[in-house]
């Protein structure tokens, strides 16, 4: 990859990432504006900014993506991107730890230490699944690519902190959440069949079936 292209690649991440993080501040201030004391926020706002952060990044991922194997596919240009990803991740944390203005306590970072090593593993997990991209040529055909159920099933308990919803509509609420990351990981999603059958097993307390 000649030094031409990985300048404009450089140069689209950096637009990319100035982007998203500009959306991320306006969505964490939004966040934060509900606390009376910037000192004292409550770990549901953390939560809330956590999840937020890595909506974000799955965004990023896509874009990043999508952008940067429209001007090179070759395997060098993958790496750019991991990069970008990691520095990107890395502002988000930082931005939440940030809170408003005032240093969060010790106890308050180590929990968003810990959210955060999750939410930058899936990420990778989720960039990883498009390396595809960049191969060098395209698979204009054969098989669709392997679902990783496990991954979606954690982003819907992740969306629910007081545990998978029961009741009339929770299924389909469950099938919407895994359709939107299948749609962001992957650009498709599985059939209508096998979403049932995985947020069926999900609301059932069995998850994970094959």
């Amino acid at each position: 990859m000649d030094s031409k292209t990985t300048d404009s690649i450089e140069a689209s991440l950096n637009e990319l990432r100035a982007k998203a993080l500009n959306v991320f501040n306006m969505r964490i201030i939004k966040i934060y504006s509900a606390v009376e004391h910037p000192a004292f926020i409550p770990h549901s706002l953390v939560s809330e900014a956590v999840r937020a952060a890595e909506e974000n990044v799955n965004q990023f991922v896509r874009q990043t993506v999508s952008g940067v194997s429209a001007i090179s596919e070759a395997p060098e240009a993958f790496l750019l991107v991991r990069d970008a990803v990691a520095a990107h991740l890395l502002d988000l944390e930082i931005r939440i730890e940030q809170g408003r203005g005032v240093p969060l306590p010790p106890d308050m970072l180590k929990v968003i230490n810990e959210r955060f090593e999750a939410v930058s593993q899936r990420a990778y997990q989720n960039l990883e699944n498009r390396r595809a991209s960049f191969s060098g040529s395209r698979n204009k055909g054969g098989r669709l690519p392997e679902w990783n159920w496990e991954e979606a099933e954690a982003h819907v308990r992740g969306k629910f902190s007081d545990g998978i919803p029961m009741g009339r509509g929770a299924q389909a609420k469950i099938v919407n959440l895994m359709a939107e990351w299948f749609s962001e990981t992957y650009d498709k999603e599985p059939g209508k069949t096998e979403l049932n059958r995985h947020a069926a097993a999900l609301v059932n307390g069995r998850g994970n079936v094959r």
